[in-house]
């Protein structure tokens, strides 16, 4: 835990679902939890308005609360309020995304414009929120927790074989169906385990093997049979799920708009290909082609790669970048 001392006094994170590593970085602050509205428009202003948290920053966990964030900012009582830019609102604001309401996307767009600073998780998000307002952006990464990052640093991926693993929600927005439209341009056998919640729904060929949420102990064993990990999703943040599969040293396809993907081109470049069905069978092929010593090459790559994000480093370097946003928008 951080202490913030006399005059910074714990921050108040603002959520919708938070993801474990965002609860651990809210934990690390002494961050006081507190559920955003998740009704419409009026509801969520009306929310923000009510809140009266004296001068402690605010921090708002991706894109659900940023409109009683604004609200907030307008006409409630806090500190700073500050954007933990997180998930996909900041690509679908620059490049629509299926699925989502152009109303969503105003009212997201129109939000940025109170929050006073971001902690982007990426550099790609980074990028965007710059354009959307002139306010201060601190880049933080996520990271592995620390049971998980441990075991998965243990691990002996089989990469003679041609198992794929395909870690995730089963949502539209993480392209789990374009994975297995893909399997039919594959030109090897090949077979791909889903885990994640809901992907039991996934349809497809005897190829597909659907999980869902699984424990701790067979999520390590579905990392240790698999020879490779696809992330077929249009667009991420920056995925823990990748992360994982580079600690791993699991080698990695993912697509140009995930974050992630600035490291999985450090590996080699044809594991970023665009998210359609037949340029990610192309990746496929190509690396189910090449020799069992070229697969272990890419595998210490990726484990290299995959090595700087343990959680303690992890939690130090968020606490350090959200003070010096603090200081760039000169609270402290």
């Amino acid at each position: 835990m951080v202490t913030a001392g006399p005059d910074i006094p714990p921050p108040v994170f603002l959520y919708y679902d938070p993801h474990p590593v965002h609860e651990k970085m809210a934990s690390y602050l002494d961050a006081e939890m507190v559920q955003c509205e998740t009704d419409g428009a009026f509801a969520r202003i009306r929310a923000g308005r009510s809140h009266d948290f004296g001068n402690r920053p605010v921090i708002l966990e991706g894109g659900v609360p940023l409109v009683e964030g604004a609200a907030l900012k307008l006409l409630g009582s806090s500190g700073p309020v500050i954007a933990l830019g997180a998930d996909s609102t900041y690509h679908d604001i620059r490049n629509p995304m299926t699925g989502r309401t152009a109303t969503s996307r105003l009212a997201h767009r129109f939000a940025q414009r109170f929050v006073d600073g971001t902690l982007a998780v990426s550099e790609r998000i980074a990028t965007i929120a710059a354009e959307l307002t002139n306010e201060p952006t601190r880049v933080t990464h996520p990271f592995v927790e620390a049971n998980r990052y441990e075991e998965l640093r243990s691990l002996d991926p089989s990469l003679d074989g041609t198992r794929i693993l395909c870690l995730g929600k089963y949502r539209r927005k993480n392209g789990q169906d374009v994975l297995v439209d893909a399997l039919s341009n594959v030109g090897l056998d090949c077979t791909v385990d889903f885990v994640g919640p809901d992907t039991e729904q996934i349809e497809g060929p005897e190829a597909v093997n659907t999980h869902g949420f699984v424990s701790e102990a067979k999520l390590v064993d579905l990392f240790e049979s698999a020879a490779l990990m696809v992330f077929p999703a249009p667009a991420g943040a920056f995925p823990v799920a990748t992360l994982e599969a580079l600690c791993a040293g699991l080698p990695v396809v993912t697509t140009p708009g995930v974050g992630t993907a600035t490291l999985v081109r450090g590996v080699h470049g044809r594991f970023v290909a665009d998210a359609d069905p037949t340029a990610i069978a192309v990746a496929i092929d190509w690396y189910f082609s090449l020799s069992e010593n070229k697969r272990e090459q890419f595998s210490t790559l990726a484990s290299g790669y995959g090595a700087g994000f343990n959680e303690a480093s992890g939690l130090k370097a968020f606490a350090y970048e959200y003070g010096n946003l603090l200081a760039d928008i000169g609270y402290v």
